[in-house]
């Protein structure tokens, strides 16, 4: 997955990737995760759930994986412990976690990691330097692997922004002055020291910030059926059908 500061010549993009930037996040930690999802084939379904129970919920017949194309699969969760995150991009909801409260139009908080997952924010008060708070949020790498000389110099970068007059309290606005704007400049603060170009708001938010956001409305979409049912079934995808001869496809 690319970043936002890629070296020159690498490949372009492909939708949904990350941006200065990475690969795609490290692992969530559990316990703040919430509890995994895990997909299980039975009855010519997919059923998912947060453990594999010893009978099917539909037939009531042992679950027992006879081939291997039926053995349980661990679903990936889109959510990260944002202070074991370095040098990224973070989301979560203003108000309590996504997989809880968020309902989809609740406001969203953003913020930028250094090194260390202190997790650098602008509100009203200011520039927030959080060490707790974002140990469930949606995360975009910022750097790609062995950029180490940005990275040596990308707390004293962070800091150094932060503590312009561009970022005070009475600064703050709600519509056009706040978390993104702060985020986002630093960003291409960055990427201008890089010698790259800028990102405008919507682009950056279409190329990197949309793609994970529809995994997680996703995600957390199943995780509360399976709460509230215990359990989540759908049909599997039919068999694709090959082109027949002469049809003139691809």
């Amino acid at each position: 997955m690319e970043g936002i500061c890629w070296p020159r010549n690498e490949e372009k993009e492909v939708p949904g990737n990350a941006p200065l930037l990475a690969q795609e996040g490290k692992a969530m930690q559990r316990s703040e995760a919430g509890k995994p999802i895990i997909k299980f084939n039975h009855c010519q379904k997919y059923i998912y759930s947060f453990s594999v129970p010893p009978c099917c919920p539909l037939c009531r017949q042992d679950v027992g994986s006879r081939k291997l194309e039926e053995a349980p699969v661990s679903i990936p969760n889109p959510f990260t412990n944002g202070h074991q995150e370095e040098c990224s991009f973070l989301l979560r909801p203003t108000q309590g976690t996504f997989l809880r409260e968020y309902d989809g139009r609740s406001d969203l908080h953003v913020g930028i990691t250094n090194t260390n997952g202190v997790v650098y924010n602008y509100t009203g008060h200011g520039v927030q330097r959080d060490r707790a708070g974002w140990e469930q949020s949606v995360t975009i790498p910022l750097l790609q692997p062995g950029m180490f000389g940005l990275m040596d110099q990308w707390d004293k970068y962070l800091e150094d922004f932060s503590t312009t007059g561009a970022w005070l309290p009475h600064r703050y606005g709600e519509d056009h002055h706040n978390c993104y704007s702060y985020a986002l400049k630093f960003i291409n603060c960055v990427l201008a020291t890089e010698g790259e170009g800028w990102l405008d708001r919507d682009e950056f938010t279409e190329k990197f910030v949309i793609p994970r956001t529809r995994k997680a409305s996703k995600y957390i979409m199943l995780y509360r059926m399976i709460e509230e049912h215990g359990f989540y079934v759908i049909d599997p995808p039919g068999p694709q059908t090959s082109p027949r001869p002469g049809s003139g496809s691809c």
